[in-house]
């Protein structure tokens, strides 16, 4: 039987497999690199996370220099095989490096590659290329910052007091369900406000909440908060009040946090939105 290793991961539960999905991929990774022709391998997913269990599979990325069938094959039989023998499922991916160059990635692309665990590349190719496509502009991080701002101070976290937002309207129009889950909405963006302040980019939405726990700089108290902002006990005002409570108490302390990384008020911010015309699906793929 596997053993949980010793990683906190905000306390999973489960057992922990990593050991069983390292020498697999070991294995498979010692078999495909003896082949000729191929550029690099890459790990993701699970392996490089640090937990794996019984839900999660086995994610490997495979670049060659050419697009030859025969070579196509053997890396497939030697997923096969090793798939056979060790009971692991193997989600395993082939691209050309001239391909892979040209591939857009999208946001949970982005994130996994940046965390991926590069196993075998004899040239330096593979990681000069991820290197490459995970460049971005100086003011990349202060743009997301930016719009998800904006999007936040409609739902839930208005910039001044006394001011009404979206989430708050629905309750006056007598529908709680809306307006829960406009609260729903409100988290999401508080959310991607973290992650971009930590200049990370977004996992994919299973594990957003879980990975938020490790970010590097998060407000005091914050998994306390983030699980009553996340709960909704009954559709009734009075939870709606504790929920919102708990979403602008996580706000009030992101806030200077956004101004000292930014250099910028909240207002300054929003007028930057404005001036520039951000829009948020430029920056959530």
């Amino acid at each position: 039987m596997e053993v949980a290793d010793g990683i906190d991961m905000a306390k999973l539960k489960g057992i922990n497999r990593i050991r069983k999905f390292r020498r697999t991929a070991d294995k498979l990774v010692s078999k495909i690199s003896s082949l000729e022709g191929i550029s690099g391998i890459a790990l993701i997913g699970g392996l490089t996370r640090g937990f794996t269990d019984k839900f999660s599979d086995l994610d490997v990325v495979v670049f060659l220099n050419e697009d030859d069938d025969h070579l196509k094959t053997q890396v497939h039989n030697a997923r096969l095989d090793e798939e056979k023998r060790s009971g692991i499922e193997i989600d395993l991916e082939m691209h050309l490096v001239e391909h892979f160059k040209a591939w857009n990635w999208d946001e949970i692309d982005k994130r996994e590659f940046s965390r991926a665990e590069i196993v075998f590349d004899p040239d330096g190719k593979i990681k000069k290329l991820f290197e490459e496509k995970l460049s971005v502009p100086k003011d990349y991080w202060i743009k997301r910052v930016a719009v998800f701002i904006e999007y936040l101070t409609w739902y839930g976290c208005p910039p001044q007091e006394n001011v009404g937002t979206i989430s708050e309207s629905w309750i006056e129009r007598g529908d709680l369900v809306s307006a829960h889950y406009c609260l729903n909405y409100s988290v999401e963006l508080l959310l991607k406000i973290l992650f971009a302040l930590n200049k990370e980019f977004l996992p994919p939405p299973k594990w957003i909440v879980f990975d938020s726990c490790e970010l590097e700089w998060l407000p005091n108290d914050y998994r306390k908060l983030i699980k009553e902002a996340t709960c909704t006990k009954s559709f009734t005002t009075k939870d709606f009040k504790r929920r919102l409570n708990a979403i602008r108490k996580m706000w009030s302390q992101t806030v200077p946090k956004i101004e000292e990384e930014t250099k910028m008020t909240i207002d300054q911010i929003r007028k930057y939105s404005f001036e520039h015309d951000f829009r948020l699906f430029q920056y959530v793929e």
